[in-house]
């Protein structure tokens, strides 16, 4: 009687043994669920973030600059120069109250700049501030006074000694070539602006239609 006792007891147990293994299986098949959705949320709001810089940085306007009335009675008073013949490929560009006169000028694989000619009493702010402007027109830093007098290239306009500046943007896209040339306490000022290859193609040209102007 006692063996059928402990063999009841040892089925018993036996039988009764597998269960916590499936309460163990159930609770580890839950864990890995809940970790992707918690994986997933950041990964929404991470991707959205970035959508905004764009829309915060695309107006980009530039509004034209209106000359004040005073500086455009100052280009007035003065004549007009005896322009030279005009070179091959230059065409009057749109009249403008500040200026003497504009060309636009064609170059080689469509490219093309503008010249433009303005004059003003006195040294209007200075060699240093007015090549700085101009260096800032093109991409380029500011630059010290003696740098921009060494700088500095040897030119005639109309038989005047005058000081010629060449500057090319960083990228090399972007030349600026000007003529600066004082006359009876006033500043005349060529400047012709554009494509590199167009500035550089009409370099010579410039600078003889320059010299065979003759300016008031």
């Amino acid at each position: 009687m006692r063996s059928f006792y402990l063999l009841s007891a040892t089925l018993l147990f036996v039988g009764c043994k597998p269960q916590p293994k499936v309460a163990q299986y159930e609770v580890k098949s839950e864990a890995p669920a809940a970790t992707p959705a918690a994986t997933t949320a950041p990964a929404v709001a991470s991707s959205t973030a970035p959508a905004a810089t764009p829309v915060a940085a695309a107006p980009v306007a530039t509004a034209p600059m209106a000359a004040p009335a005073s500086m455009k009675a100052e280009a007035a008073g003065f004549d007009a120069p005896k322009w030279g013949k005009l070179p091959a490929g230059w065409t009057v560009g749109p009249e403008n109250a500040m200026r003497k006169a504009t060309w636009i000028v064609a170059g080689p694989n469509a490219s093309s700049a503008e010249i433009a000619v303005t004059v003003f009493p006195g040294s209007v702010g200075g060699l240093t501030a007015n090549i700085n402007r101009w260096r800032g027109q093109v991409g380029l830093a500011p630059a010290s006074a003696d740098e921009i007098v060494a700088s500095a290239k040897t030119g005639k306009v109309g038989g005047i000694d005058s000081q010629r500046f060449v500057m090319t943007s960083p990228d090399g896209k972007t030349t600026l070539d000007a003529f600066i040339t004082p006359k009876n306490g006033a500043t005349w000022f060529f400047k012709m602006k554009g494509d590199t290859a167009a500035v550089e193609a009409s370099s010579a040209a410039f600078a003889a239609f320059l010299s065979s102007s003759q300016i008031p």
